[in-house]
């Protein structure tokens, strides 16, 4: 397995500088984060982007942000925001109008999930009303340069860790509070011939830098006890070992460099979504409930 820094694996890239993990209510934005999405007060707010935009790809794309101001992540901001995008290309705006709603992980964690439909390669910006004006940089991939399974491809099939055979994972889950998760009785392979959808969840509570992974997996705890056997979900951790160093090989196998993220895909294993970085439990359940409808 190849030795990787925790830190450079939760914070690939600078738009990922908070995505790989949301934060408290009061963050220092790393290096990368203030020289990609400046954090200032004076022009309004600052977009603090919690996706990668290195896995982005044509199509609808989600772009999960939070707002920050003299150099701290807010807490809290309003229900609604609109704005528009811009191609940067030629500065033309592409979509005229676009909006988001407020969404709560916790007391002091707040994101907004914006969706674009974005079907060109090329560098897009995502400005807000009472944003900055420079906003927030959107980089839209080819798809070939894209290691990380998206929507519509099928879900690699994988032996992740179980509790009868942890494949040196140690521990196999490293939740925060009441055990571990009941997500590690089948590998995904398994769950992917199950004929059931599928949510596959690669996360590591104790050791997410900003904090989303436990409640993003607590969420998914949730979910699974009111969908029952409707679902066949598997967690993976990040990690070997409590050390954080080496990664797993289920990172290694899907190529990921950020964390958390969670796969829903059909009972015949097409991915229909993709939640990266961030997600709140409501989120969640209206992705769960149109999977498995």
């Amino acid at each position: 397995m190849r030795p990787i820094d925790r830190r450079s694996f939760l914070v690939a890239s600078g738009a990922l500088a908070l995505g790989a993990c949301g934060g408290s209510n009061k963050q220092t934005p790393s290096a990368a984060t203030t020289a990609d999405n400046p954090t200032t007060s004076r022009n309004g707010y600052a977009i603090a982007q919690r996706f990668n935009q290195e896995v982005l790809v044509p199509g609808l794309v989600r772009l999960p942000i939070s707002l920050a101001s003299d150099q701290a992540i807010l807490s809290d901001g309003p229900e609604v925001l609109n704005g528009l995008v811009i191609d940067l290309a030629n500065d033309a705006v592409v979509i005229p109008a676009i909006s988001a709603r407020r969404r709560r992980v916790t007391e002091g964690l707040v994101y907004w999930d914006f969706h674009a439909q974005l079907d060109t390669v090329g560098n897009y910006a995502l400005i807000l009303d009472g944003g900055t004006p420079e906003g927030g940089a959107i980089q839209i991939n080819d798809p070939s340069s894209v290691k990380v399974p998206g929507f519509g491809q099928q879900l690699p099939p994988f032996d992740t860790p179980t509790f009868s055979d942890a494949r040196d994972v140690d521990p196999i889950c490293t939740r925060l509070s009441g055990g571990p998760c009941p997500f590690h009785d089948i590998t995904l392979t398994e769950a992917l011939s199950s004929g059931q959808p599928v949510a596959y969840l690669i996360g590591t509570p104790a050791h997410c830098e900003f904090g989303t992974c436990a409640p993003g997996l607590e969420s998914l705890i949730t979910a699974g006890k009111r969908l029952g056997d409707k679902l066949a979900i598997v967690h993976a951790e990040v990690y070997t070992d409590d050390t954080a160093t080496i990664a797993t090989p289920a990172v290694d196998a899907y190529s990921l460099a950020f964390e958390p993220v969670i796969w829903l895909a059909s009972a015949t294993g097409v991915i229909a979504t993709r939640l990266d970085a961030i997600w709140d439990a409501t989120e969640l359940d209206e992705a769960l409930d149109s999977l498995v409808q």
